[in-house]
């Protein structure tokens, strides 16, 4: 892992913290998908991972929040707001996810 890869984590994460939540997506579940869980399922996992090796329970939620909200960004793309902050999320979740794996090996 490069420290390139590092800042950008610490970049795109602060990038991320400075996004509101999109309205109308407090009550919206694409594919019964709560999307505030969504959110904060997955920002938990950034700041640890930012802070620390995850625990191989966190590791694996990690891996299949972004999974799963990869198949639901297309879903929303009626909200402008709501694509570029759940876009901006899941490029910030997939840079954790590397610098998590980097961790592992």
């Amino acid at each position: 892992m490069t420290n390139e890869t590092q800042d950008q984590l610490s970049r795109s994460w602060e990038d991320f913290r400075n996004l509101p939540f999109p309205s109308g997506f407090h009550s919206r579940e694409p594919e019964g998908e709560c999307m505030v869980t969504m959110d904060a399922t997955l920002a938990g996992c950034i700041s640890s991972a930012m802070n620390g090796q995850l625990d191989d329970e966190r590791h694996a939620v990690l891996h299949s929040r972004i999974a799963r909200l990869g198949e639901l960004i297309p879903l929303i793309r009626d909200d402008e707001n709501a694509t570029n902050y759940f876009t901006l999320l899941h490029q910030t979740a997939m840079l954790a996810a590397e610098f998590d794996d980097a961790r592992r090996a």
